[in-house]
């Protein structure tokens, strides 16, 4: 599977999820269901760039970037990533244990 694949799912399953927290909290708690969707959808984009990827090569600073460049390209947006992932880990166990929010 490509970068680009991989950063797609994981995008998209970002966007799905934060929609159906959104949206399922202020306009119809049934849009809730919309969660374990977005967090099916980027799970699978996070298991295939683990599953692909060198970590040593993916944090490896480029040359030609500077510190700035490489915090932000690099660091940052897995930083970004990972919290979303424990996000939706955590409203996944919520929406399973105690159903649908307010």
């Amino acid at each position: 599977m490509r970068n680009s694949t991989i950063n797609k799912l994981i995008g998209y399953g970002i966007l799905i999820f934060a929609l159906g927290f959104f949206l399922g909290i202020f306009l119809m708690k049934y849009l809730q269901m919309l969660m374990p969707v977005g967090s099916l959808i980027t799970f699978i984009g996070v298991f295939y760039f683990f599953r692909k990827t060198d970590l040593n090569e993916q944090f490896r600073k480029d040359p030609t970037d500077d510190f700035l460049t490489y915090f932000w390209d690099v660091i940052v947006l897995k930083l970004w990533t990972a919290i979303f992932v424990i996000w939706m880990l955590v409203m996944d166990l919520v929406l399973l244990t105690k159903g649908f929010l307010s």
